[in-house]
């Protein structure tokens, strides 16, 4: 699949080619990931528990930590952060939790608006010379003194959009309003044009730098911008408004090369602190959205990796020097946001991986929740306003759906409902029957 996306120069082919098998990638893209994950957790359904094991297939301890519900297989789209389940439980809750209900109502009133504003992608040129530029934003220079000087409202114009995207992937999943995702494609479609993929100069940047990379944006925003966009894109993937041409553009002139260029970020692989997590979630979630296998090794076992032989990624974290008793992160900032921000991006992993069949919640015998323990001693006296700013709180609602310590409820219950997902800082609230879901 790599080969045809890399070779292809007509999206009409290249869609015809990859897409009228998607299905059947999708299906092998996620029995690999049980497979190769299955040295790592092991799935009990009968009983809607899970044991964890070392990824070398060591013995789990014998009493190891209940998770409620039971990892499941999604079959179509959406399948990575939601899937038709949970959406299903989002629609259901709307009757019974007005918060939720006024959180999901302020967001259709914003994306009404936002349907019938401009897009506002940034605009691009290309000079004579071949140079990429966008007109409207300064590109970063080295001074006197050889540091980079960097003007970063390129990259919050670009975030805004991928958060656009996103927003409006919610609401037609939500709703299944056309709009929504006709209007989110278009943004795809132009941030695709703007990153402007083969196009210009073909020689390299001596700096190794992307067209977007000239203005500042580095691979902790590429992760960003991954993780909402491709979120947005899985939500609307079926809408009718898109066609295997408009897939093809999304996927071959933005997705795959904007992960591809990430991956040549060798610091996130191990470092495991919360740009390099978000770094790395950026490639997960494309390798995911791509269906690619290769490309999704790599998140999770490190370059040249393997679940035998962890070079590093996803994986790598459930070392008992990352994830270990009394520590939130055991790497990394000693600073709780920071420490918080990449167990919330591992968090969204453990979601998307929720959804191939692997429960990561059980890993290591639950090592994840000693570090959602050790951070309730950290955030547990914050009042309300201080929780709400605290990047990634949101989580206590995701340990406390898999969990079920109640302890985790003197957090939630002063966290106010919200659809964002900023990657590292926010993941979407979860509907009220969240305890009780499978």
């Amino acid at each position: 699949m790599n080969n045809l996306i890399t070779n292809s120069t007509d999206h009409a082919d290249f869609a015809s080619s990859v897409f009228s098998g998607s299905r059947a990638g999708r299906q092998r893209v996620s029995s690999l990931l049980a497979l190769t994950l299955m040295g790592a957790v092991c799935i009990l359904p009968a009983h809607g528990l899970a044991m964890a094991a070392t990824l070398s297939g060591a013995a789990s301890s014998p009493a190891p930590q209940a998770v409620n519900g039971t990892p499941r297989q999604a079959h179509g789209h959406p399948y990575a952060l939601w899937d038709k389940q949970d959406v299903a439980a989002y629609k259901a809750s709307f009757a019974t939790d007005p918060k939720l209900k006024a959180a999901f109502d302020e967001l259709r009133a914003w994306g009404d608006k936002r349907v019938t504003d401009p897009i506002n992608v940034p605009a691009h040129r290309l000079e004579a010379d071949g140079t990429w530029t966008f007109p409207d934003y300064k590109r970063g220079y080295q001074d006197a003194s050889g540091n980079w000087q960097w003007q970063w409202d390129f990259n919050g114009a670009m975030q805004k959009r991928a958060e656009d995207v996103s927003n409006l992937g919610i609401l037609y999943a939500l709703t299944g309003d056309e709009k929504y995702a006709s209007f989110a494609k278009q943004i795809l479609l132009a941030v695709a044009d703007a990153y402007g993929y083969g196009q210009g100069s073909t020689a390299p940047d001596p700096h190794g730098y992307d067209h977007f990379a000239t203005y500042g944006f580095d691979g902790g925003d590429a992760g960003m911008l991954l993780a909402k966009a491709c979120n947005g894109y899985d939500l609307i993937y079926n809408a009718a408004s898109l066609s295997p041409k408009d897939r093809a553009g999304i996927e071959h002139g933005l997705i795959r090369p904007m992960a591809e260029h990430l991956e040549k970020t060798t610091f996130m692989y191990t470092t495991h602190d919360r740009w390099g997590m978000v770094c790395l979630y950026g490639l997960f979630i494309a390798a995911d959205t791509l269906n690619d296998a290769s490309m999704m090794d790599i998140a999770l076992y490190g370059q040249g990796g393997t679940k035998e032989r962890l070079t590093g990624g996803f994986m790598d974290c459930f070392k008992p020097d990352v994830l270990r008793e009394g520590t939130v992160w055991g790497v990394g900032s000693p600073k709780i946001d920071d420490q918080m921000a990449a167990l919330s991006v591992l968090t969204a992993v453990a979601e998307v991986m929720w959804h191939h069949g692997v429960d990561l919640y059980s890993n290591q015998d639950a090592a994840m929740k000693r570090s959602y323990d050790a951070a309730l001693k950290s955030v547990g006296a914050l009042d309300a306003s201080a929780l709400g700013s605290l990047p990634g709180i949101d989580i206590y609602q995701y340990a406390f759906r898999r969990y079920q310590d109640e302890r985790y409820l003197s957090v939630t219950r002063q966290l106010t409902p919200s659809f964002t997902l900023a990657i590292g800082e926010r993941l979407p609230s979860l509907p009220t029957s969240a305890p009780a879901m499978k």
